[in-house]
């Protein structure tokens, strides 16, 4: 009886001493898997309301500009805006240096790409720039390049010196623009010319 009291003890002990060492186990974490980054306010958010009131409050003659206008996504802390624009003149654009993405969200347009400016470039656009991720316009458009209707849901992606020319738009149309600042082009593709800042 005693010697069936001692192996049931020990049999109890064994049990238990695995069950112990198999929650060791389970919470015992590998290295660099026990801390996480650190707390994030929550993201920035905008409703489809929040966009419509903004941009409905935009100045008419800005929004039927060469630019349009805008709204930001996230001021201060993310690039990206929403741009409405009306139809009428629109400049052709080239971003020396930046990777830009356009997710078209209302109406419709013709958007050309590619190809080049048509000179001349306006006054405060001359090329080459001092600045690498100059912006180059022209009120006149662009030639050689592709033209695409695009309309709700079509997403363009500018590499970085591409031209792109909103060259006709039905009435207006609303974009989500989201532009990466100081990217080089891809390999083969010719870097803009840089003019050297003038010394002060």
């Amino acid at each position: 009886m005693r010697i069936r009291h001692l192996v049931t003890v020990v049999m109890a002990g064994v049990l238990l001493a695995g069950a112990a060492a198999g929650l060791v186990a389970q919470n015992t974490v590998k290295p660099g898997h026990d801390r996480v980054p650190p707390h994030r306010e929550p993201s920035p958010y905008l409703s489809a309301a929040d966009i419509k009131a903004a941009l409905d409050k935009l100045d008419r003659k800005l929004v039927a500009s060469q630019t349009g206008g805008s709204i930001p996504i996230a001021a201060g802390k993310a690039p990206g805006v929403v741009r409405r624009r009306m139809s009428g003149p629109q400049y052709a654009i080239t971003h020396t240096r930046t990777l830009e993405y356009i997710v078209v969200t209302k109406g419709t347009g013709t958007l050309v790409t590619g190809g080049t400016l048509i000179p001349p470039t306006i006054d405060s656009d001359p090329y080459p720039n001092p600045n690498p991720d100059a912006t180059i316009r022209s009120a006149v458009g662009v030639k050689g390049g592709l033209a695409r209707r695009v309309g709700p849901g079509d997403v363009i992606v500018n590499l970085p010196g591409t031209p792109h020319w909103l060259s006709e738009i039905e009435g207006t149309i609303e974009y989500v623009e989201i532009a990466v600042a100081n990217v080089d082009p891809a390999p083969g593709i010719e870097r803009a010319e840089l003019r050297p800042a003038a010394p002060r």
